[in-house]
């Protein structure tokens, strides 16, 4: 079929232009190659930015330290002392090239290494010599031949040969060293003073000609952490976080804070960073991401303080972390406010010995009626300090709690009411109460701070006579685990005791007709005070008849660090709490969105409920602790670290048996507040030039310290004992020792009212407890610690008898014997066998009889001073000391022997005088100082009562 077309209808196919497609097509193509490069060198690659700016700043530091110690070296005084040491050079170097010292130096050059070479070939022949005895040896083993044996004994005899050969040409040796170096002696002193004055400038030229040689490459810095599956590439910013020297103080270039501390025991080569500061370690295209601030990852940054939080995530056996104070206050805070009481937490209440709250099974007889509502509904009210919550009842429901509490409590009588005291009495009560150490937990002033027990400030108006004055004489049989020890008091001074404290504190009270008070007894109000008391839990700090085996009512709190922050309730105040955090919502930054929930609900619990209709029984419930802000802080970054997660073994630091021991008793002596009484450590200060001293302060004054060493210092130049006077600017940081907080006050009462200067009044005060462990028997101190008896007679405060359990009393012996690196538990005391003792008496008869001589001599007469039995000492009580029959049993014999040889080494300021010098009672032990206190001390470990 044939067609025609019209050729003037279209244009060839090849007449067609194509200009503007491909002008199109090019303009794209550019802006994509364009937009690649930018975002390849901009957006995705921001890090090399910061390297290359790390790199400048790091260059301009060298530079300027470079310029820095140019300009010393160049000025006039630097410049006259290095031109003097040149001259002094010069002027050494020409006595050096005199013909006679020349000649002595190539001289004894040429023996010294002719002996070098001599010396060489012995040790080689030596050795040799050696392996051929051993490969005869092990030839003998196995043939026994007598001819091999005959050739291993000419062997030894030729190593002994060249051990003798080689100590020759070493001792041949040793005086050509000398003399050579004698003969360079000024030279190399002069030169040695030149380098030092342009050291600093040759370290920077050198780093400053090596920055320019070779410029550090522009690369991703990167650790893989290959048990968690973790690419860390923070480093890659932050490329000088491990530098020793910070280039900057702003971030990323600036250097980590307190590297010693953190770098030096998490290396970011093996820890990388995201372990502790949380984030999205493997993003290297934009700042934000890195941090994990974007929406919906689930671990942001953890910033400053925060990331303390990341600490228990490997630290979590107990011992205390440093640089993570804040979040062991925060867990010291949530053991002792007793926040497990109602949230199910693990690791926390775990003590099976230790109550929240008291029991409430006795209050019936422990409070007064009119007491009880006013602190049900207003704790704080009655007593500031308290750990009480603040339940924000009503008048009517602490009435119904009051009175479920009353009808379910032991109604068994107290003692008698309250007699009328004298003015006597009660002044005998208030020194009572001063004498046995009730100052060290309690106080009772109105405006002290929380200490370790109640505030006793109002006492009187809460407590009934009867129940004080039993609690006194015996705490356990009210509360079998109270903390608060028995002072072996009898009835009587109890009476004493409760009667000035009533008296003293129970002003004001608060009275109510009996009519008023029928409300106790009225069953309707229990039953309404039972449903009351399960609503809120107050079963979970105290013990209550009827409320055993209920379980807790908060939320479980294990693993709220990492709870969804969808399932916290913000009620209607997402948006307020959110924006003050500077977030729009929670999406934007989970960990912070989560961690300004838990300092609103920390802060106001029940805040949530505003402007909400709820039913009494479904409102919220947490009481108002009335934290402070420290306190919040502290709490949110402990309760920020608990997540549900579980890091692999190696990461984790497990404490050594000595750690755990050393931990349990540190706690145990917090539990029992035994710093109240006792110092368990010494004042430090921390001197310029790297130098710490320990000791006491002995007077403060406004330009120093007089400080008393305990502890010899080499540095210082000083030993132990000594007083020296230390200037405030020499003084880098101090740390004052923790306990004896009861000490002040014993030592301020014997000075003012019988006129003794602090040093004799200090013996009055309980013992220092540093380095005990060193100085009694870990089986002595168990026992002394289930049943403490008056050791030091002259005491006014006795240790007291805290009734501890097996497992705590061999807790606290052990921490003493662990802290000080001594054997625990055996320790063979040898001194008090027969069989040594007759071989002592064997060797030199007479052996004990010549330390008892010396014992009971007037040169010594140790019972002047020590307590020995039912023997006490004459004179004034401030000058007596331990009884000596103890000493077998409580003492360790090495301490003994060092204190008989040198007690201000031991304890300075001791009245302890130092008895065995040199030449000094030869009529009755002959010998050395230490032979005597050798023959002393196994004395007092076989010392007998008359």
């Amino acid at each position: 079929m044939l067609t025609s077309k019209n050729p003037h209808s279209t244009k060839k196919e090849e007449d067609k232009s194509y200009l503007k497609i491909f002008v199109a097509v090019s303009f794209i193509l550019v802006g994509v190659t364009v937009w690649v490069l930018v975002n390849e060198t901009v957006d995705r690659r921001p890090w090399k930015n910061y390297q290359k700016q790390f790199y400048h700043l790091e260059y301009k530091k060298i530079k300027q330290n470079y310029d820095q110690e140019r300009t010393v070296f160049e000025s006039p005084e630097v410049q006259t002392k290095y031109r003097e040491t040149q001259r002094n050079l010069e002027k050494a170097w020409e006595d050096f090239k005199k013909p006679s010292i020349q000649n002595e130096f190539k001289k004894l050059s040429e023996e010294q290494k002719l002996l070098n070479d001599e010396l060489e070939t012995l040790k080689f022949q030596a050795i040799v010599a050696r392996n051929e005895g051993m490969g005869k040896e092990y030839l003998y083993g196995k043939t026994q031949s007598e001819q091999v044996r005959h050739e291993i004994v000419e062997l030894e005899e030729k190593g002994k040969e060249f051990t003798t050969k080689i100590k020759e040409r070493e001792g041949k040796i040793a005086p050509i060293k000398t003399r050579l170096k004698e003969l360079r002696q000024e030279t190399d002193k002069y030169t040695e003073e030149l380098e030092v004055y342009t050291v600093g400038m040759k370290r920077y030229g050198e780093q400053l000609k090596a920055y320019e040689k070779t410029r550090p490459s522009l690369q991703v810095y990167q650790t893989y952490l290959e048990d968690l599956n973790i690419t860390d590439r923070c480093m890659s910013c932050h490329v000088g976080i491990n530098k020793t020297e910070s280039v900057s103080s702003e971030q990323p270039y600036a250097s980590h804070p307190d590297q010693k501390l953190y770098l030096g025991n998490h290396p970011p080569e093996k820890f990388g960073c995201v372990l502790c500061h949380e984030g999205q370690a493997s993003a290297t295209s934009g700042v934000k991401k890195a941090h994990g601030e974007v929406e919906y990852w689930l671990t942001p940054i953890y910033r400053g303080k925060t990331a303390q939080a990341s600490c228990i995530r490997c630290h979590s056996e107990g011992k205390e972390v440093k640089g993570g104070e804040m979040l062991w206050e925060g867990k010291r805070l949530f053991e002792n406010l007793g926040c497990h009481g109602c949230h199910e937490t693990t690791g926390f209440g775990e003590d099976k010995n230790r109550i929240i709250g008291p029991s409430l099974r006795n209050i019936r007889n422990k409070v007064k009626s009119e007491w009880i509502t006013g602190w049900i509904k207003a704790p704080k009210k009655f007593r500031p300090t308290t750990l009480m919550p603040d339940f924000k009842l009503s008048d009517e429901e602490s009435q119904a709690i009051a009175a479920y509490l009353w009808q379910h409590a032991d109604k068994k009588k107290a003692a008698d009411e309250m007699p009328v005291f004298s003015d006597e009495q009660l002044s005998q009560g208030d020194f009572l109460f001063e004498q046995v150490g009730c100052m060290a937990c309690h106080s009772y002033k109105e405006d002290a701070e929380r200490g370790f027990a109640p505030n006793l400030a109002r006492i009187g108006q809460k407590i009934n006579y009867g129940y004080l004055m039993e609690w006194i004489v015996n705490p356990k049989a009210k509360e079998s685990h109270t903390r608060m020890p028995s002072f072996r008091l009898n009835q009587e001074k109890a009476s004493l005791i409760a009667g000035y404290l009533i008296h003293k504190t129970g002003k004001d009270t608060l009275k109510e007709g009996v009519a008023d008070r029928d409300w106790l007894e009225d069953k309707e109000k229990s039953r309404a005070g039972e449903v009351l008391i399960k609503r809120y839990g107050c079963f979970g700090c105290h013990e209550i008849e009827g409320m055993e085996g209920l379980g807790k009512i908060g939320t479980e709190l294990s693993a709220i660090g990492s709870k969804s922050v969808t399932l916290l309730d913000f009620g209607l105040l997402e948006k307020k709490i959110l924006g003050e955090a500077g977030l729009k919502h929670f999406t934007e930054n989970v960990g912070k969105a989560r961690q300004s929930w838990l300092q609103a609900k920390l802060r106001d619990p029940r805040q949530f409920d505003e402007g909400k209709y709820k039913r009494p029984e479904d409102r919220l419930k947490m009481p108002d602790f009335a934290l402070k802000d420290e306190e919040v802080e502290s709490l949110v970054i402990m309760l920020a670290g608990l997540r549900e997660e579980k890091f692999p073994e190696k990461y984790l630091a497990r404490l050594a048996e000595k750690d755990n021991s050393v931990v349990e008793g540190k706690r145990l002596i917090g539990k029992y507040n035994c710093i109240g009484c006792h110092q368990f450590d010494l004042d430090r200060l921390h001197l310029a030039g790297d130098v710490e001293v320990a000791g006491m302060v002995k007077l403060e004054e406004d330009a120093g310290v007089y400080f008393q060493l305990w502890e010899d210092n080499e540095k210082l130049g000083h030993k132990a004992g000594e007083t020296v006077y230390i200037d405030n600017q020499q003084i880098v940081d101090r740390k004052k020792a923790a306990g004896g907080d009861i000490t002040p006050e014993i030592i301020e009462y014997h000075v003012e009212n019988e006129g003794l200067v602090p040093e004799e009044a200090r013996v009055f005060a309980p013992p220092l407890l540093y380095s005990e462990g060193k100085k009694v028997q870990s089986e002595w101190l168990f026992e002394f610690l289930k049943e403490p008896f008056d050791l030091r007679p002259w005491l006014d405060i006795k240790m007291p008898t805290f009734r501890l359990p097996d497992d705590e009393a061999t807790s606290l012996s052990k921490f003493f014997a662990e802290v000080e690196n001594e054997p625990y538990p055996y320790e063979y005391i040898f001194e008090t066998k027969k069989e040594y003792i007759d071989a002592k008496e064997a060797m030199s008869p007479g052996y004990l009889l010549a330390a008892k001589k010396l014992f009971e001599s007037k040169d010594v007469n140790c019972i002047l001073c020590h307590v020995k039995g039912e023997k006490m000492p004459e004179g004034d009580k401030t000058g007596w000391a331990p009884d000596l029959l103890l000493a077998k049993r409580r003492l360790k014999p090495g301490w003994i022997k060092r204190w008989l040889l040198d007690p201000q080494s031991i304890q300075p300021g001791t009245k302890m005088p130092k008895f065995f010098r040199e030449g000094e009672f030869q009529n009755y032990i002959p010998g050395t100082p230490a032979d005597q206190a050798e023959v002393m001390k196994d004395y007092l470990m076989n010392l007998q009562g008359e």
